[in-house]
């Protein structure tokens, strides 16, 4: 079937190491897309918040919170927030993991970050806010964040973590977001939904995507598209599903050589 739809991870696959894409070569590349009828969509784990800000300009179609929210030519058309009665219980549940270096929720209009990390540097979070308790939050919340970036433990410690909340609480679907955290979504809420909802709002279906990722919350998605791709520096799980594998990482452009060869542009 052709390609009507490519769909790509941020972190990981269109960033580098360094947060850092070479923003000319993709406004190139979704014109010469759009100019052959392909849709172009980021998929990502981040805030609509934090992609609008990314992406002024240049993308107008976005999955955002790992499918939590649609944004569909400059407009929102749905969105998935958590319960807050589950929220509560989750934020009691962190203490029995090992101690975060940061926690932080994704509102309607910005990131709140609980105020024990209010010293922890976030550059990555365009607008923000601090919370004490989660009523201080008084949006919607769509995802649940905690990282040990600082910490650095390895994928197999994290997905332990993965797996122990996902037992507790069968309201939500945790998933290993990438760079040691953990997104926390609503049961139900991943990209392959959150996309299959976009295509169809637009008339397609998820034969007719092409989708790039690179960790764990892409792998839904990746295994759902007509064609699945995995960046050459993805996670083991997730390259265990792909159905193809750049030639390149992320830290080499890996993501826009990809498209590039891939329709000729």
């Amino acid at each position: 079937m052709k390609i009507k739809y490519i769909a790509v991870d941020v972190d990981g696959t269109l960033l580098d190491d360094h947060d850092h894409y070479d923003e000319q070569r993709l406004v190139k590349d979704i014109t010469a897309l759009q100019q052959r009828g392909i849709t172009f969509v980021i998929a990502s784990g981040n805030s609509l918040d934090a992609l609008l800000t990314m992406f002024k300009g240049k993308v107008n179609n976005f999955v955002a919170e790992n499918g939590g929210r649609i944004f569909v030519n400059g407009q929102e058309t749905s969105d998935y927030p958590h319960q807050r009665p589950v929220l509560k219980e989750l934020l009691r549940f962190i203490g029995t993991i090992p101690t975060p270096d940061l926690l932080s929720v994704s509102g309607a209009s910005q990131t709140y970050i609980a105020d024990q990390y209010v010293k922890v540097p976030v550059p990555f979070y365009p607008h923000h806010a601090y919370f004490h308790q989660l009523a201080d939050v008084t949006e919607p919340i769509y995802n649940f964040n905690v990282s040990w970036f600082k910490q650095r433990p390895r994928l197999e410690k994290i997905n332990s973590i993965v797996r122990k909340i996902n037992r507790a609480f069968p309201q939500v679907n945790a998933t290993y977001s990438g760079a040691f955290g953990i997104d926390i979504l609503p049961a139900g809420v991943n990209k392959a939904a959150g996309l299959e909802k976009f295509v169809k709002q637009t008339g397609g279906s998820l034969q007719e995507v092409a989708a790039f990722g690179d960790t764990s919350n892409d792998i839904e998605m990746v295994r759902a598209a007509g064609c699945g791709i995995a960046m050459k520096n993805a996670t083991p799980d997730l390259l265990a599903v792909a159905d193809q594998v750049t030639a390149f990482d992320n830290n080499h452009a890996g993501l826009l050589e990809a498209i590039e060869h891939l329709f000729h542009l």
